[in-house]
């Protein structure tokens, strides 16, 4: 039992230190703020509008409400791995543009601690940072001049959870997540018709860290039959965040001798600072009604961007989730498509971000299947969002994207022993 639990957490650290800086996003829209913020939820749920608040399922890990982890059952134990791959169309009045993207997503355990306690560990995503942009302008008598805009980077999230059953029906948990990662922004400038002009270029890397706290709570109620409604609350508390900014200026000319490309750097000048900034408040609530078969419910979140200083262009933002999951026939033996989970679901939102006066608004439709694997709980989840973020209007870039979603759910009984061999 022990060397699959260090083999597991050995795993957690590969798993952060070699997806640290992966490219898993190309948006203009996460040049601003911490970045793209990732949907905090697994596969599985996204699946069904990215549920959450009142999700109580025995064989998922739901981090976005920490109560839910006395779901799992005592004796069982659960291992979560998921990738992502994306493919955003990028339009303005006058451009458009494809990207696509992939990347690793989460990876997470849950476990029993003694009957009524239950618990996780993962590393989570929280932003991404990744985009090109490339500005031109003639101003004036002056040459054609180009400005180029990129950035890479995004925030992890490392957390650990536990969960409390107070009563039979109702749970409380909390979250501790430590954040780290790193953003770089680089902005460059030439005129591609003087070749002796010089570049100009500017680099700013910045490293966030530190912690937070988020508390969860959920309730149950036995209604009729074999329903159950579950209501579910969780509440994000601010939290203050290590900043370490790096500042680099250099220019620079590029030539050609002997039809090798050569560059001289004509100037450089470093500067570095250490701040603070904000992890914002925020809450959300919501509702799951279930039986066997079939798993519905609703979520509304909301977060205070807006107390936030060290950014502009931020925003309180708030959304809304609603989604259904239809199993045919749990125990069914001999036809394996009533055993799938099929899932369904839709989002809207209003992002963090308002750029030239427009808040941004995101919504989209969510499809998923809970593939199980034989006759035990393991699942292959796959998931769809199909979703719009963004306008053309006043001179932004509206983007229709595609986000598939993979993870595989290990599920065990580790804590077992066997009478017979």
């Amino acid at each position: 039992m022990r060397g699959k639990l260090t083999i597991i957490a050995s795993l957690l650290v590969l798993f952060s230190i070699h997806t640290f800086g992966q490219k898993s996003i190309y948006s203009p829209y996460s040049r601003y703020g911490f970045g793209e913020i990732v949907e905090q939820s697994y596969g599985s749920n996204i699946g069904y509008g990215s549920l959450s608040s009142g999700l109580r399922v025995d064989d998922v890990i739901n981090y976005s409400n920490p109560a839910s982890y006395t779901a799992q059952d005592t004796n069982s134990f659960i291992f979560d791995l998921g990738i992502s791959a994306r493919s955003a169309l990028q339009r303005s009045t006058d451009a458009q543009i494809n990207r696509k993207a992939v990347g690793f997503d989460h990876i997470a355990i849950g476990f029993p601690v003694i009957r009524w306690w239950k618990s996780s560990i993962g590393v989570v995503p929280l932003s991404h940072v990744g985009y090109h942009v490339q500005q031109t302008e003639s101003p004036g008598d002056i040459n054609e001049k180009i400005t180029r805009f990129e950035g890479e980077g995004g925030l992890r999230q490392f957390y650990i959870g536990n969960a409390f059953n107070l009563t039979e029906n109702l749970s409380v948990g909390f979250n501790y997540f430590y954040l780290f990662g790193k953003n770089t922004y680089t902005s460059s400038s030439f005129l591609p018709q003087d070749p002796y002009s010089g570049q100009f270029q500017k680099e700013l890397n910045t490293h966030i860290s530190g912690s937070r706290f988020q508390l969860g709570l959920q309730h149950q109620w036995n209604i009729f039959r074999d329903y159950t409604l579950t209501t579910g609350a969780s509440y994000d508390i601010q939290a203050t965040l290590d900043q370490e900014t790096d500042r680099q200026f250099f220019s620079y000319y590029q030539y050609t001798s002997d039809g090798i490309p050569q560059q001289d750097t004509i100037d450089r000048v470093r500067t570095s600072s250490t701040s603070t900034t904000q992890y914002p408040s925020g809450y959300q609530v919501g509702f799951t009604l279930q039986n066997p078969q079939f798993v519905m419910g609703a979520d509304v979140k909301y977060q205070n961007w807006s107390d936030i200083d060290e950014y502009s262009n931020l925003s309180d933002s708030y959304s809304i989730h609603t989604g259904l999951q239809y199993t045919p026939d749990p125990q069914a033996l001999r036809n394996y498509f009533k055993r799938i989970n099929y899932r369904v679901g839709g989002f809207y939102k209003q992002s963090y971000l308002k750029i030239n006066n427009e808040q941004l608004q995101n919504y989209g439709i969510t499809f998923g299947l809970g593939l199980p694997l034989q006759y035990n709980k393991t699942k292959f989840n796959l998931s769809l969002q199909l979703g719009r973020k963004g306008t053309r209007e006043n001179n932004l870039i509206e983007e229709n994207y595609a986000i598939l979603n993979f993870n595989i759910t290990f599920y065990d009984f580790w804590f077992i022993k066997q009478k017979y061999q």
